[in-house]
């Protein structure tokens, strides 16, 4: 979260539906529980569990995670108390997603492979399709980001 509240600090664009709520949660969250003892494990659960802690990077995105809101998230341990995403299985329509300057850059290198694959005439027609659909699919999101920039390029 440090490096996180520093990226902000500096200006980062962050996009999606759970921008706001990440700003907000690094920005509060990063001094909120330095410097705690946690002596249990009780007590870490329950620090664990602080909505304002349960940021996940994932591949191109980053989990904002609001149990209510989640489309998908996995079963918790029988011992813990909290519920966390599957960022593996993150659903394009969740209401949990932020896109960090670091995501779209993610995005940006999937981006250059797929147009390897698609501009291979030799590649299958079914693996065409698929990687032209992704491809697209993945521009349209790095322009969104690009589109909700604030003049001056700081967010």
């Amino acid at each position: 979260m440090e490096e996180a509240d520093r990226r902000l600090k500096a200006g980062e664009h962050v996009s999606g539906p759970a921008a706001d709520t990440y700003r907000s949660r690094v920005t509060g969250g990063a001094t909120k529980f330095a410097g705690r003892v946690l002596r249990t494990g009780q007590q870490a659960r329950h620090v664990m569990a602080n909505p304002s802690l349960q940021i996940y990077p994932g591949k191109g995105m980053t989990c904002v995670f609001a149990f209510p809101t989640a489309l998908c998230e996995l079963e918790p341990a029988l011992d813990d108390a909290r519920v966390t995403p599957d960022t593996d299985d993150c659903r394009p329509a969740c209401r949990n997603i932020a896109r960090t300057e670091e995501n779209i850059d993610e995005l940006r290198a999937e981006t250059g492979e797929l147009r390897l694959i698609v501009a291979d005439e030799a590649s299958p027609k079914i693996r065409y399709g698929r990687e032209r659909r992704r491809l697209a699919h993945l521009e349209s999101l790095i322009a969104e980001h690009e589109r909700g920039r604030p003049e001056g390029g700081v967010s």
